[in-house]
């Protein structure tokens, strides 16, 4: 069991106060000393590094590397709709897509279209005019 340190304190009435340091108080002060002498190990490594990295931050940013964002349903249709010359649906559209792979449903996805749909209509109110596409006639677009 932790003993408790007293501290004695000479009060203006020339008495003598003890004052307990409660136990959570110095467990508390010791871990905030020993983070503090943690950090200040991690400077140092850093300062004497020349990427100014620890080891262990190279290791985990070597591990990790860049990881390949998937394209998006809409991105893949842009790409589909640049190459076409006229006018498509979202139906058309994603079998075009699916059919050159430039992207493939998730689990369970059953109306991949709608989805399109939805955010084709989504990009050209928000946008405006730059907006990636141009609604031409009802349910056809094109590449704006």
């Amino acid at each position: 069991m932790a003993t408790k340190k007293t501290t004695t304190k000479k009060t203006a009435t020339k008495k003598k106060v003890t004052k307990k340091t409660s136990t959570k108080k110095r467990q508390t002060l010791k871990a905030q000393a020993a983070a503090d002498q943690e950090n200040a190990r991690l400077r140092d490594e850093r300062g004497k590094a020349p990427d100014g990295m620890t080891a262990s931050e190279r290791a985990m940013s070597k591990s990790s590397g860049a990881k390949e964002k998937k394209p998006t349903l809409i991105s893949a249709a842009a790409q589909v709709l640049a190459a076409s010359k006229k006018p498509m649906t979202c139906k058309a559209i994603v079998e075009q897509v699916l059919a050159k792979k430039l992207w493939k449903p998730a689990k369970g996805g059953k109306t991949p279209h709608a989805t399109l749909y939805s955010a084709i209509l989504r990009e050209i109110n928000v946008k405006g005019k730059e907006s990636r596409f141009k609604k031409v006639d009802r349910g056809q677009f094109t590449r704006a």
